[in-house]
């Protein structure tokens, strides 16, 4: 009987030591799984991508009441467009440019579906007033603006430029 006992007791002890090397390594951070190691980079992905968003979304609406002077970068993208109608003898010669919705000679851009007074605001800000300067954006105006006023994609989902073609032709 005491044979039984004491061949226990090295078990339980056995037992116990494995269980505390085991707790050990669980704990002690060593033995981190390749998910929660993903999901700690993906956090700070997120996190920082989260911060550069913000700043931007600060550079929109701070720049423009720094330097209301100075042009904005769609202008270039804008001038080949010019070039090209100019040189094209098919060409209309100019669009028809709707009434302006307010006595400063700007439209009412949120008459446009999905744009908001805070991206109408953006957009003035940055030196687009009427409707008929969203009409005549290209695929580059169009990624460029939507970077700015941080869209997202808005500007081609909701086809802004679409809509404000079709009120062009409206007015006309």
């Amino acid at each position: 009987m005491f044979w039984l006992i004491w061949q226990m007791g090295i078990l339980l002890l056995l037992a116990i030591a494995a269980g505390v090397a085991i707790g050990h390594q669980i704990w002690s951070g060593d033995a981190r799984s390749a998910e929660a190691d993903k999901a700690l980079s993906d956090n700070a992905r997120l996190r920082q991508e989260n911060e550069n968003l913000a700043r931007r979304l600060g550079e929109v609406s701070v720049q423009p009441s720094v330097k209301p002077t100075d042009p904005a970068p769609v202008d270039a993208p804008k001038a080949e467009v010019d070039d090209k109608a100019k040189t094209d003898a098919d060409a209309p010669a100019a669009k028809p440019v709707p009434k302006p919705a307010s006595p400063a000679g700007q439209d009412d851009l949120t008459r446009i579906k999905g744009l908001g007074p805070k991206a109408a605001a953006a957009l003035q800000a940055g030196g687009i007033t009427r409707i008929a300067q969203i009409a005549d954006w290209s695929d580059t105006d169009i990624e460029v603006w939507d970077d700015r006023i941080n869209g997202r994609g808005r500007i081609v989902r909701d086809d802004w430029v679409g809509q404000a073609r079709n009120m062009i032709g409206e007015a006309g």
